[in-house]
């Protein structure tokens, strides 16, 4: 009997299953996200599943910059530990067996790598619960995704919207020398490759019109989120393919929510809010990143006041310096701020007073001493468009905000002298 065949085959054998192992040994092993911190939020009735996804339901820093910590209570809402070793399918019914069909759940995790590494990323919600995710701040797209991690801790945060079956979560890593951990780790917040300052999806337009030399500016609000280990200093925000816009956020702490208000001319408001978006570019460290952000609110009135803003801002020693966009306050007496403005079309016709209750200080109006009405000081009225404005105040004690002026229309035969 021929025994050749019997042998070529099994050699044939052997080798596959030596190249199957070989390449079953240089596959890395995968790490389960099996720790988290876990929240509900509360979302209006009104809101499909859909809507629910789509709508950050933290409070600031919101979805995108949350850093949480075990028992405590971030993003408006409280985190609490859950633990399944080596479980990359985790269910939630029994940590959460209020949540209902449609309830809302978040959960955070903290995943620390020695070096900066490409991995592949595989995450979901269990059944037919929806979910959505961030890593170190920015959208997942994909539940299988070649995710880019940095090296020290970054974050990995999903959300999770209940259907009529099982509550649950998947999340794994394509890496045994990755680190899982659910509290916020001591002394250390999210580091990342990139993008560690972030601006929150939507922006809102500011109550309080403000008033620079001769024009009327509305305020549009944006939130910031920093991270790493220091404070980030003088990020420029400069508004793109829409009305234009510049400020500087002077300083953002890691994990702390920040805001930055970037002035939008009156006459430039109503095409903004029609677009209902704008380009923001941010700059900082020699870092620069633009991201899209969704404009919400309606144009702000001015009979509700009017804030003053480039005031110049001087100590009694003489010693000036210009107040940031954060506001350096007079903390008591003998602070001395100057400013200069025109009237603007759209306060033409109206009275303006100074509003000295959260700005207590002597003031004058053109080189004379104003004139107290009503717990205000009066500026003109009526007043006239281009009429120039030259003011100094002398703080009489501590400033809770700069000046505002109010704004109402003039009495018929009330005039200035």
């Amino acid at each position: 009997m021929n025994r050749l065949p019997t042998r070529l085959a099994l050699a044939v054998l052997l080798a596959i299953l030596a190249v199957a192992g070989g390449v079953a040994a240089q596959t890395p092993p995968t790490r389960p996200v099996d720790r988290w911190l876990v929240a509900t939020a509360p979302a209006p009735d009104s809101l499909s599943a859909d809507a629910r996804l789509a709508t950050d339901l933290l409070a600031a820093p919101g979805e995108q910059g949350v850093l949480p910590d075990r028992g405590g209570s971030t993003g408006g809402v409280t985190w609490q530990l859950l633990r399944r070793d080596g479980e990359a399918g985790v269910s939630l019914d029994s940590l959460l067996p209020e949540a209902a069909p449609g309830a809302v759940v978040y959960a955070h995790a903290y995943l620390r790598l020695p070096v900066d590494r490409t991995l592949r990323l595989q995450w979901g919600g269990a059944g037919c619960t929806e979910a959505r995710a961030w890593l170190n701040g920015r959208a997942l797209e994909g539940s299988s995704v070649a995710a880019r991690f940095g090296a020290g801790w970054n974050t990995l945060l999903l959300k999770l919207v209940a259907g009529d079956c099982p509550l649950g979560l998947r999340a794994s890593v394509a890496d045994g020398d990755i680190r899982v951990q659910a509290s916020r780790p001591p002394g250390d917040v999210r580091t990342g490759p990139d993008d560690w300052v972030v601006p929150a999806d939507t922006a809102r337009i500011a109550n309080v019109p403000e008033w620079r030399g001769d024009r009327l500016y509305a305020g549009l609000v944006i939130a910031l989120t920093s991270w790493g280990r220091a404070a980030v200093a003088d990020v420029e925000l400069e508004l793109r393919n829409g009305p234009a816009g510049k400020t500087t956020a002077p300083w953002l702490i890691p994990g702390t929510p920040g805001e930055a208000v970037v002035p939008v001319r009156f006459d430039e408001l109503d095409r903004l809010l029609g677009a209902g978006r704008v380009d923001v570019r941010l700059r900082w460290n020699h870092e620069e990143i633009e991201r899209p952000v969704y404009v919400t609110g309606t144009p702000p009135g001015v009979d509700s006041g009017v804030r003053l803003a480039g005031w110049e801002v001087k100590r009694t020693a003489g010693q000036a310096e210009r107040p940031r966009e954060a506001g350096r306050l007079p903390n008591g007496a003998g602070w001395i701020l100057q400013g200069e403005w025109r009237v603007p079309k759209v306060l033409a016709g109206r009275a303006l007073a100074i509003r000295a209750a959260e700005a207590p200080a002597t003031y004058t109006v053109n080189g004379r001493p104003g004139r107290v009405e009503s717990g205000g000081v009066t500026l003109c009225a009526p007043c006239e468009e281009g009429t120039r404005l030259r003011l100094t105040a002398t703080s009489t004690g501590a400033w809770t905000s700069m000046p505002t002026a109010g704004a109402r229309m003039a009495s018929p035969g009330n005039s200035d002298s």
